[in-house]
């Protein structure tokens, strides 16, 4: 019988693991989270800026129209052209790659951290937070990037649900990487993370969509609440993945031959 948690459990199971841990929790998560604090800081700076010069002088005010009227016509003429606003395509990916490398390592620290028993706590979590950069995790998850990148282009081709489908169902493929990369090829671990997530992507829509609160705070805060934010996000979708790891075929069975395993696993 399967014994999934609900999602107060799930998130009580992730602040109880912080709970008295904060060094810990910012260890692991500072890079995220000063980066969305001078983020937010820099918003914060330029909207307060633009106000008081927009409040204070006309000729500040006609210049930006000016410049917003003329960047809305260099758009029009940019889509036109099909371009893509100066920004290169290498450029994006190479960005959102390291983002992904940065906080699947985090990730693979929250889950670590999260099945740990009650009084121990994760060691080295500084050093943890950059493990998606070493060899044994960093070719995997380049690979899964590129090939559930290829799945998202698939699935925008046919339109934008199964766009926003196939996102969801490879949400937790880094976390089960993970657990069982060393068992299954690259294909074999989207095809798991299908199934796995087959009956929980709507699960997992409004899991994220119950932290819109704490979404808004981090706003209204300029980023400064990100500080306890981040690491109770990442370790509570850690527990939300582990709910349906543990409840899965995977350890139930005790599967331990991938060759024989998976033609069990009923894709």
């Amino acid at each position: 019988m399967k014994d999934y948690l609900t999602r107060p459990q799930i998130k009580k199971r992730a602040r109880e693991t912080m709970k008295g841990h904060f060094g810990t929790a910012f260890s692991l998560n500072w890079l995220p989270v000063i980066g969305t604090i001078l983020v937010g800081l820099l918003f914060a700076g330029l909207f307060a800026g633009l106000t008081y010069a927009i409040s204070t002088s006309e000729a500040f005010r006609n210049s930006v129209t000016s410049a917003v009227n003329s960047a809305t016509e260099a758009g029009r003429n940019g889509s036109a052209a099909g371009g893509n606003g100066g920004v290169s395509p290498f450029t994006s990916f190479g960005g959102s790659l390291i983002g992904t490398i940065l906080s699947s390592g985090i990730g693979f620290a929250s889950l670590e951290w999260l099945r740990l028993k009650d009084y121990q706590v994760l060691e080295h979590p500084f050093k943890k937070a950059f493990q998606g950069f070493k060899f044994e995790y960093l070719l995997g998850i380049v690979v899964l990037y590129i090939l559930t990148s290829i799945a998202g282009i698939v699935g925008l081709m046919l339109f934008v649900i199964p766009a926003i489908l196939f996102s969801y169902a490879f949400k937790i493929i880094y976390l089960l990487y993970y657990d069982v990369g060393d068992k299954y090829g690259y294909l074999e671990l989207l095809k798991l993370s299908w199934k796995l997530m087959r009956g929980h992507k709507f699960d997992l829509f409004i899991f994220q969509l119950s932290f819109f609160w704490w979404y808004l705070g981090v706003i209204l805060t300029f980023g400064l609440l990100s500080i306890y934010f981040t690491p109770y996000y990442n370790l509570a979708f850690a527990a939300f993945y582990d709910n349906i790891y543990q409840n899965s075929e995977l350890v139930q069975k005790n599967i331990t031959n991938p060759e024989d395993s998976t033609d069990n696993l009923d894709y």
